[in-house]
């Protein structure tokens, strides 16, 4: 059985996780939707932009005709606001979305209904009402993601104007301790599978860009059975704690969705985008979480769109295919992504021994190139090469680039170039 799903909006943070979660499922066939120019053109395969926002009159029908067109099974959200539009409109869409029941959905958009829902647990931080008798106090909008409006208020003049903004904002208490992210996976029941802490090191636009696994032991487990109890949340989902100045762990906030950060825990062994398909679909799954020391760090990643119309690459071999004493890894995933769409690769090259015994010791079958032409003499490579047109030809050495580009004004490329040759989408 192979589940078709759209993810809107694809190009946000959380659509790329959910994207680099579902590229390699064998029984997913991913689509991916925005309504903006964004990244999600560069890696989802099957893409569209539509014009509707999520606030639009249009979006829903926007949606239900590539739904409709792609035949989609489920309709994954990728941001906090589409969920909340989703479940307000599950009975108007016209495939299933993975968005819990629609009061769930708006307790969760709104801190100050989590806060008021969870009211008496002791992991709720102290609300502020009116001015505070002391300062600081912890402010930040109710309706929000990442730490976007967040502000730690010194002084009741500064409060009274947060007060007046006409904008709804959650005061508390300032937690001045460390900030954790907790993972957590549940069946289709609702019933907790798995919750996984992990520290945000490194946070940069509210997101966490450096993570690693931590244990909190049975304070945070406790956290995690409560809420998961109260929401009966299906497949993944996540909450954030913060120290208080007691030590105890403190809610921030409740997010029915993946997060942008739960690349982490999915190569700890869960992958929370696939099991929450599974959950949505009534199919049953188990989970293996397994523990050892992992970072991950996230920076910005190039991805590029070349309008380039080749049907053969002419490659070197000596610093280029083979470079340092190794296979160089990045050309050869170009090699075989060449191979499937039928791009014919030549190997030319100098080298000063046999290339097929070389090719051997490296472990690279010869069967991969179309030709092997081996220059032993002064030959210029764009006279081996002769006039070909829809090639491009791959060399370190700027001095054979410079006579393939002079002789045949074919595209050429250094190593350092050949990233914007791979294609990232699926």
């Amino acid at each position: 059985m192979t589940i078709k799903v759209l993810v809107f909006p694809c190009g946000s943070e959380i659509g790329l996780e959910i994207h680099s979660a579902l590229k390699y499922a064998k029984d997913v066939e991913l689509y991916g939707v925005s309504s903006v120019s964004d990244h999600g053109e560069f890696v989802y395969a099957r893409y569209r932009q539509i014009d509707a926002h999520v606030d639009s009159d249009e979006f829903i029908p926007q949606l239900n005709r590539l739904i409709g067109e792609w035949q989609i099974d489920l309709v994954v959200p990728a941001h906090d606001s589409v969920i909340l539009k989703l479940a307000e409109e599950q009975g108007r869409l016209a495939a299933r979305a993975t968005v819990p029941e629609v009061e769930l959905a708006r307790i969760c958009r709104n801190k100050n209904a989590t806060y008021a829902h969870f009211a008496g647990c002791d992991f709720v931080p102290d609300a502020v009402s009116g001015l505070a008798s002391n300062y600081p106090i912890f402010a930040k909008p109710a309706v929000g993601q990442g730490s976007q409006g967040v502000e730690l208020v010194r002084d009741a003049s500064r409060h009274q104007q947060l007060l007046d903004s006409g904008i709804e904002y959650v005061f508390s208490e300032y937690l001045p301790g460390e900030e954790f992210t907790v993972d957590c996976i549940s069946d289709g029941q609702g019933v907790l599978l798995k919750a996984s802490p992990r520290e945000r090191a490194r946070v940069k636009s509210g997101i966490s860009v450096r993570t690693r696994p931590i244990e909190l032991g049975a304070e945070v487990d406790a956290i995690a059975a409560c809420i998961a109890e109260a929401f009966r949340f299906k497949g993944g989902w996540f909450f954030q704690v913060k120290r208080a100045r007691d030590g105890r762990l403190k809610l921030l906030e409740v997010a029915p969705r993946t997060a942008g950060s739960m690349g982490l825990s999915r190569n700890l062994g869960i992958n929370y985008p696939l099991l929450s398909l599974y959950a949505y679909s009534g199919l049953a799954f188990s989970v293996i979480a397994q523990r050892y020391p992992i970072q991950m760090d996230r920076a910005l990643k190039n991805c590029f769109k070349v309008e380039l119309d080749f049907d053969r690459v002419y490659l070197d071999l000596d610093d280029t295919l083979i470079l340092r004493g190794a296979v160089n890894a990045l050309l050869m995933a170009l090699l075989y992504q060449w191979l499937a769409k039928g791009v014919e690769i030549v190997l030319i090259t100098r080298h000063a021994g046999c290339p097929r015994e070389t090719l051997a010791r490296y472990r690279i079958a010869p069967e991969i190139f179309a030709e092997i032409i081996h220059l032993q003499d002064g030959t210029p490579k764009s006279r081996a090469i002769g006039q070909r047109e829809r090639s491009i030809f791959i060399d370190d050495a700027y001095r054979e680039r410079l006579d393939v580009s002079t002789s045949l004004g074919i595209p050429v490329f250094d190593l350092d170039a050949i990233e914007q040759l791979l294609d990232w989408r699926a």
